[in-house]
C-alpha cells in the first residue's frame, strides 16, 4: 500500500538537538516523520522556522475551562473598572446562580488596592460571586456567597470577603459548574492550546475531572498530575503516577512560605510531608510538590533527606515553581532525585524591575528568584510550563531569554528545549521527548521568524499534531 507523503520545507529547522539546519524538509507519512532532507530556496519554503511542538510542563486544563465560562477580569486596570465589570455581569446572572470571575491581578492596576467587602456587596446586588485571583491561591467573595459557604476554616475570611488556598483550589467541589458547559468549553481550550504551538501538556487535575478531560480531548498528548491530599492514594488514578502536594501558596496572595524561622504559611508539618512522601515511595508514585517560598523549599530539602534515609535510597521528587530556591541553595538537593518544573512567564509578568515581586519582596530579593541557569549548571533536570498564568510559550520564553538577573538567563537553544522535548520527558510523555527524527510523531510548531537570530515579535503561524495541521492556514 502506498501512503501519502507530506513535505514541510523550512528555511531553518531546529530538530531539538544541536545547531539549527538551514534549508531542511521534513517528510511525513501516517503521522510520523520518515526523513529529513536538505532543500533550497528554489524548492520554495513553506515556513521560516520549524521545531518540535511546544509541550506545557505545568498547566491546569480545568482551570482554563473555568476561565472560558467565567467573567474575564484580566483586563481590569483599576478597582473602579474591576467593580464596574463585576456589577454589569451580576445584572445578567439568572436567579439562583453564582457569578464566577477569573484572572484579576491587582499588581497591574494603577493603584493596587482591592475593593472592600462592602463595595463588592454594593456592586453585586445580592448575587453570589466568587472572583479568583490570577494565581489561583486567593479569591474575593461577597456576603451572599459567604452565606452559602458552610465550611468553617481559617482560609475563609468572613470579615473581609476573601478565600485562600484550599478554599479557592477546591471551590468547584463545593459549587461545581454544569458538566455540559465544561465539555463544550474544552473544545475551545484545545483550539487555544494549538494556536500557541502546543500539542501536549502535563495538567494538574482533581480525580473527578480526569475522565471528562480524557474523553473530550483525545487529540492532545496529556499526562496527569493528580491533585489530592492525605488521606488519599486509594483506587485508580487513570494510569497517572504523579501526585500533587501543595506546601505553600503564592507571592501575590501573600501565602508563600518565606520565613525560614517561623515557617509561616506552610501547609504541611514536617511529619505530614514525611508520611505523604513515604506513601508515594511505597506505591511507586512521583510526588509533584508546589513550593514557592524559601521555607517551603527548605522543608523539601529537609524532609526528603529523612525519607530517603528511611527508604534506604532516593526516589524521584519533582518540585514545581521553586522561585525562592537560591535562599536555601544548594542544601542537600540531589540531581539524581530532585527535578524542577518552572514558569518563565512569572519572570516576564512579575519579576521585571518595578514589578509585583519588587514591591512585595524588595528589588534585591526579587532579582534572585527563578534561578534557571543555576539549576541547569548544577546538573538538575529542569522543564518549563505556564501554570496557565497565562498559557503561551512565546510569552514565557522571554522571561528565560532575558531574565531580570543576566546570570540566570538561558540560551535560545536551552529555553526552547525546556519548553518542548524536555518538558515532555519530565512529564512522562515519551513519544514527544526526542528530537525530530525518522519514526517520531510529526508534532511540530512553525514560527514567523528564527529565534536564534531575533527573539522579538515571534508568532506561531502553524501547528502540526501527528502530521496534521491543527492550527494555521489549513488548521
Amino acid at each position: 500500500m502506498i501512503h501519502q507523503v507530506t513535505e514541510l520545507r523550512c528555511r531553518t529547522l531546529w530538530t531539538g538537538s544541536g545547531e539549527p539546519l538551514e534549508g531542511a524538509a521534513v517528510r511525513i507519512s501516517q503521522g510520523k516523520i520518515t526523513e529529513i532532507v536538505p532543500c533550497g530556496p528554489s524548492d520554495g519554503f513553506h515556513f521560516q522556522f520549524g521545531m518540535p511542538a511546544f509541550f506545557d510542563g505545568h498547566c491546569h486544563l480545568t482551570w482554563m475551562i473555568l476561565k472560558k465560562i467565567s467573567l474575564d477580569l484580566s483586563q481590569a486596570c483599576s478597582r473602579e473598572e474591576f467593580l464596574d465589570l463585576v456589577s454589569m455581569a451580576a445584572k445578567e446572572v439568572p436567579h439562583g446562580s453564582i457569578l464566577r470571575g477569573e484572572s484579576w491581578d491587582e499588581s497591574l492596576w494603577n493603584t493596587p488596592v482591592l475593593p472592600t467587602l462592602a463595595e463588592l456587596d454594593r456592586a453585586t446586588g445580592g448575587v453570589p460571586v466568587f472572583l479568583c485571583r490570577t494565581c489561583g491561591h486567593k479569591g474575593m467573595v461577597n456576603s451572599a456567597m459567604l452565606n452559602l459557604i458552610t465550611v468553617h476554616s481559617s482560609e475563609v475570611d468572613r470579615e473581609n470577603g476573601f478565600l485562600l488556598e484550599r478554599m479557592v483550589i477546591n471551590f468547584t467541589r463545593y459549587f461545581p459548574p454544569e458538566p455540559e458547559q465544561v465539555r463544550n468549553a474544552l473544545a475551545s481550550v484545545v483550539s487555544d492550546i494549538y494556536s500557541m504551538g502546543i500539542t501536549g501538556c502535563c495538567t494538574i487535575e482533581k480525580p473527578e475531572h480526569i475522565d471528562l478531560i480524557m474523553e473530550a480531548s483525545p487529540d492532545l498528548d496529556i499526562s496527569f498530575v493528580v491533585q489530592t491530599r492525605p488521606p488519599w492514594l486509594s483506587g485508580s488514578y487513570r494510569g497517572s503516577s504523579m501526585i500533587k502536594l501543595f506546601l505553600d501558596g503564592s507571592f501575590g496572595a501573600g501565602t508563600a512560605a518565606l520565613d525560614l524561622k517561623s515557617g509561616e504559611h506552610l501547609l504541611f508539618t514536617d511529619q505530614e510531608l514525611f508520611d505523604a512522601l513515604a506513601v508515594c515511595f511505597n506505591q511507586g508514585l512521583t510526588p509533584v510538590i508546589h513550593a514557592i517560598g524559601g521555607a517551603a523549599l527548605e522543608q523539601i530539602d529537609r524532609v526528603t533527606g529523612r525519607v530517603f534515609e528511611a527508604a534506604g535510597g532516593g526516589f524521584p521528587v519533582r518540585i514545581e515553581h521553586g522561585e525562592d530556591l537560591l535562599r536555601v541553595w544548594p542544601g542537600h538537593f540531589d540531581p539524581e532525585y530532585h527535578s524542577f518544573s518552572m514558569q518563565p512567564n512569572f519572570v516576564e509578568r512579575w519579576q521585571r524591575q518595578g514589578g509585583m515581586y519588587d514591591r512585595l519582596l524588595g528589588a534585591c530579593h526579587s532579582s534572585f528568584l527563578n534561578p534557571f541557569r543555576s539549576i541547569l549548571s548544577a546538573g538538575f533536570s529542569l522543564c518549563f510550563g505556564s501554570d496557565s498564568m497565562p498559557a503561551g510559550p512565546l510569552y514565557g520564553l522571554k522571561g528565560a531569554w532575558r531574565h531580570r538577573n543576566p546570570a540566570e538567563s538561558l540560551s535560545v537553544e536551552d529555553a526552547l528545549r525546556l519548553y518542548s522535548i524536555e518538558a515532555a520527558r519530565m512529564s512522562e510523555c515519551m513519544a514527544l521527548s526526542s528530537p525530530l527524527e525518522p519514526g517520531r510523531p510529526a508534532d511540530m510548531v512553525f514560527l514567523s521568524g528564527n529565534p536564534f537570530k531575533c527573539i522579538d515579535g515571534l508568532q506561531v503561524v502553524s501547528t502540526f499534531r501527528g502530521g496534521r495541521e491543527v492550527f494555521g492556514s489549513g488548521g
